[in-house]
Parts: structure tokens; sequence; C-alpha cells
């Protein structure tokens, strides 16, 4: 005989959904703005002491940054080949950029560009091809990463048409053989950065600065 009552179906019983805590998401929320106000203040106190010129370096830390520069750009002189014919002593170099322009600099405090530069002739254009070119090779070998820098292309230079390349060394500092756009002398140039520190007058009559 067939049952013709509809069955019955039981369902299974359903889960109310968990009831939300409001304090958890308001203490995350807290959270994630006390992170990004820190992180705010961590960048505006790095981008002022990038404006102001960067940290206070001690006297003697400059003067050793100095030599550290010149070092490195002697290096690059002495390790060319075909060797110049000729090579000059360095040179003292300013930018107009390693200034206190806003007189963020309290007393005793100065800035100074660690840069040199040393002007070179070699036997012929030729030769200083192949210096650049060695000097590539030399720098690769290093691991540093090497930049060419354009021949200059506006007449009337005697430059014109000769490359360049430039690097920065494990030291930071910027190293190139390029020459001169006025002159067209090859020129070493090392550069280890502007630097804000204490101003000390015995340092000054020694010539350091």
């Amino acid at each position: 005989m067939i049952d013709l009552m509809p069955a019955t179906t039981t369902s299974a019983p359903t889960t109310a959904p968990a009831p939300r805590r409001p304090f958890l998401y308001g203490y995350r929320a807290m959270t994630l703005i006390s992170a990004s106000l820190v992180g705010l203040l961590a960048w505006g106190a790095a981008a002022c002491q990038s404006m102001e010129g960067g940290p206070v370096s001690s006297a003697a830390e400059y003067a050793e940054r100095a030599a550290e520069t010149r070092r490195a750009g002697d290096q690059t002189l002495n390790g060319l080949a075909p060797a110049p014919v000729q090579k000059g002593i360095a040179e003292k170099q300013a930018s107009t950029s390693c200034v206190d322009d806003f007189g963020f600099d309290d007393a005793g405090v100065t800035r100074d560009e660690a840069a040199y530069e040393w002007r070179m002739d070699f036997a012929s254009g030729g030769d200083y091809r192949s210096a650049v070119d060695r000097l590539r090779a030399t720098w690769t070998d290093r691991g540093l990463k090497v930049t060419d820098v354009a021949a200059q292309q506006p007449t009337g230079h005697s430059g014109a048409g000769l490359p360049g390349i430039t690097t920065t060394d494990e030291h930071g500092v910027e190293l190139s053989l390029v020459p001169d756009y006025y002159s067209g002398e090859p020129v070493v140039r090392a550069d280890g950065g502007c630097v804000r520190h204490e101003y000390d007058p015995a340092y000054e009559e020694e010539g350091g600065y």
C-alpha cells in the first residue's frame, strides 16, 4: 500500500552567527592608526634631517671621509692603463648645493664637499679610450655598477666625442673618469658627498678644509 502522506523532513539545526565584538575591531583600528602615525613621524624626522643636510659629524670624522675620498681617487688615477703622460695633484672641489641656505646649521657647525679632481694628459685619444675601457673592466670585476657617460656633442669643446664612465665604490664615493666639459682635459673625480661637521679651526690651518 502506497503511503500518500507527505514525508516529513527534519532540517539541521541552524547555528546562530557569533556575536561581533566591536571592541576587537576598534582595537585593531587603533593599532593600525598608531602604527601609521609612528611611521609618518619617522618619515617626517628623516625628511627634516635630509633637508638640513644629514647628521652632524665630528671634525675628525669629516677629515677621515675626505681622506677616504682622496685615496679612492688616487687609486683610480694610479691604476689607469695606459697611464697618463702627465698627472695633476688633487684639487679640492666645491658645490653650490653644499651650503646652508636656510640657517639649519648651529654655531660651530659647517659643511664641506668631500670632493677632489685630478687632471691629466694622455698621449692620444686612443690611449684615453683604452684607459676608459680597462677601468670599466676593473670596476666591473669589483662588482661595481658602471654607468657610461655619453660623449659630448657641442662643438667647440676639445673634449667633444670622448666618452666617460662613473661608478660608486664600496664606501659610497662617486668616482668618474671623464673629459672636462670646458677644457676637454681628462679628469678623475672622487666625490664623498656633502658633510655637515663640527668646525675645527686647527684643521683649517692645516689645509684640511
